[in-house]
């Protein structure tokens, strides 16, 4: 039968099969299972159990084999232990083939632990790189769709510059207006305290400003964030941006920390 995933029973038999820790029937119908079977995933298992024992993952710090692995390690190690004590005088008189079996079990234990060891660790690391190829595709699709939107001849761009206490402060608006989306870059604008926010404005030709988004920069005064246009505002004459308590206001309480005309 051909097993559709990997499961620890099968990883532990892969280990043993690989570390000689098999009992002859059970190595000759493993063999078969592999063979016959044609067994994708316990083939890769095994595979990757006898690489393991080439790379010198010693090296590695070690990891404990599950209880069931070393429980059939120490079976074979005292089964070989048993047979030694079994033989002929003539041949106890030889402890090196004596203590061979023994040691052939030994021998799997250790190679089972770097077994373990390493295909732990190689797993963890493969999956943390998929993980981060994720990411940067994620972060590559999101950058190219910045890029197209900055790029398009439908975006307008807005320039913000300081005010007041904050004239190094400057910020930048790129204005899709088709997708009606304001993409946002703020540099050299100092983080207010926790009791205090950024707030961004639409300032519209006639009426109230309206407010676009509440925010805070980072320790280096950097702040990017994308906001809708609501469909209510139009003719825009500018942006701005105060300083208002946490949370934000209905209007602005005081004066322009940033601000930047719409032609």
């Amino acid at each position: 039968m051909r097993h559709q995933q990997l499961t620890e029973e099968l990883q532990e038999k892969a280990i043993l099969y690989a570390a000689g820790a098999l009992d002859e029937d059970e190595r000759r119908e493993y063999e078969r299972h592999l063979d016959e079977d044609n067994c994708t995933v316990c083939r890769g298992e095994v595979r990757e159990s006898e690489a393991a024992a080439q790379s010198l993952a010693l090296t590695l710090p070690m990891q404990t084999p599950s209880e069931s692995v070393k429980r059939r390690l120490m079976e074979r190690a005292e089964a070989a232990s048993l047979t030694g004590r079994r033989r002929p005088s003539a041949e106890r008189s030889k402890p090196a083939f004596a203590w061979g079996g023994w040691l052939a079990a030994a021998a799997a234990a250790v190679l089972a632990a770097v077994f373990f060891n390493t295909n732990a660790g190689l797993r963890e690391e493969v999956e943390s790189l998929n993980r981060r190829v994720v990411e940067l595709e994620s972060e590559m699709t999101t950058q190219r769709a910045r890029l197209a939107m900055m790029t398009s001849p439908t975006t307008s761009v807005i320039n913000l510059v300081g005010q007041g206490s904050t004239p190094q402060a400057r910020a930048k608006i790129f204005w899709d207006e088709p997708g009606r989306r304001w993409n946002v870059t703020v540099e050299n604008l100092p983080a207010v305290p926790n009791d205090r926010a950024y707030q961004l404005w639409f300032v519209p030709r006639a009426g109230n400003p309206v407010s676009a988004e509440v925010f805070n920069t980072s320790g280096t005064g950097s702040a990017m964030f994308e906001i809708p246009v609501p469909p209510g505002v139009t003719t825009l004459m500018a942006a701005a941006v105060t300083v208002e308590p946490a949370g934000g206001s209905p209007q602005p309480t005081s004066g322009f920390a940033l601000l930047g005309a719409i032609q």
